[in-house]
């Protein structure tokens, strides 16, 4: 079983759970939101355990082996260095960032 958290839950982080859960060998284990009011009420509603609203306190989840970044585009260059600084597998919604000078760091 792979466990994969989400980080974003607006309008394409339900599309990734939905679509997660149709493969069998994944297991959605927490979400990370703005706020933890918003964070623990998508996590009820989309019948995941966990629910963040500190990125670096989600990535610490223990067993968390994947994450999809689901933010705004804006926000996709720094979530996605700390996923990577934090030794997870990543699946970021496009763009992967905003500059070309982000894409090479990352």
């Amino acid at each position: 079983m792979i466990n994969v958290g989400i980080i974003g839950t607006g309008f394409i982080g339900p599309a990734h759970i939905e679509a997660l859960r149709r493969l069998g060998n994944i297991q959605v284990v927490a979400i990370c939101d703005s706020t933890q009011a918003a964070a623990e009420t998508r996590a009820a509603e989309l019948n995941v355990p966990h629910a963040y609203s500190d990125v670096a306190a989600f990535l610490q989840h223990a067993g968390l082996d994947a994450v999809h970044n689901c933010t705004p585009n804006h926000l996709h260059a720094e979530i996605n260095r700390q996923i990577l600084r934090a030794g997870k597998h990543v699946f970021s919604e496009k763009p992967l960032c905003m500059t070309m000078e982000e894409a090479r760091e990352l």
